[in-house]
């Protein structure tokens, strides 16, 4: 028996979570894509045997992506949200329809239904809040940063991370919006810093304990079957 990720459930109030548990765990995040650069930013989780969560601009998940959603998903990564065209969603306001169109996007082109989402800037207000615990969504925030969109170099960006990580952070970087070589190139370090002082890498649903939600394939998981059953606690729904 096969089975194909198609979504998360979120759990808990309409809040910002920074961080979670204080558990030997840290989930990785990446924003801005799809973009070039993300199937090898998979490719290098995959080769390091760590995971993460990819949130996502809308208006960039397009067919060209599909075969590197569906490698995120095999390899145990999840998907987020973030928004269909990167407004201020306290300012520019249509938090419903950037949430919404994005969450269309994702399972369209992946058939996965995320359950957590980021808003661009950080930007965020109780309205924000309740738009997207309406829509299934936990707003995710952060608390390691080691702004890699400034192009620190990879020594910087990798020594950021490492002085900030604690049980059960959020670490967050970029995977789209500019040149992000750096990015890639210092997460190799890290992730071998960090499972030799102990830590294991969790999605953001993981971390958080939301319940992941599988499908049985009956004939094919379109190459986005997981290897092996999926984790305790999960909710599998028939083929």
């Amino acid at each position: 028996m096969r089975y194909r990720p198609i979504g998360c459930v979120r759990r808990g109030p309409a809040v910002a979570y920074g961080h979670g548990p204080q558990r030997k765990e840290v989930a990785l995040s990446f924003d801005d894509g799809p973009y070039p650069l993300t199937p090898s930013f998979v490719r290098m989780l995959r080769s390091n045997g760590a995971v993460a969560t990819f949130f996502m601009i809308g208006e960039q998940v397009t067919a060209r992506y599909r075969s590197t959603l569906l490698e995120e998903l095999r390899n145990g990564d999840a998907l987020g949200d973030h928004t269909y065209t990167h407004p201020d969603l306290v300012t520019a306001g249509g938090v419903q329809s950037q949430l919404r169109r994005t969450i269309g996007a994702i399972r369209g082109l992946s058939g996965y239904t995320p359950c957590v989402f980021r808003p661009p800037y950080g930007a965020y207000d109780s309205s924000v809040l309740r738009a997207a615990a309406s829509l299934g969504l936990a707003t995710i925030m952060w608390d390691v940063d080691p702004s890699d969109y400034t192009l620190p170099g990879v020594s910087a960006i990798e020594r950021r991370v490492l002085a900030q990580v604690r049980p059960g952070a959020i670490v967050l970087s970029h995977d789209g919006g500019g040149p992000r070589g750096q990015t890639l190139a210092a997460y190799p370090g890290i992730i071998r810093a960090l499972r030799a002082r102990g830590y294991r890498f969790v999605t953001v649903p993981e971390l958080l304990g939301f319940h992941g939600v599988y499908r049985r394939c009956v004939r094919d998981c379109e190459g986005a079957a997981i290897a092996g059953r999926p984790p305790p606690g999960s909710i599998v729904e028939p083929g």
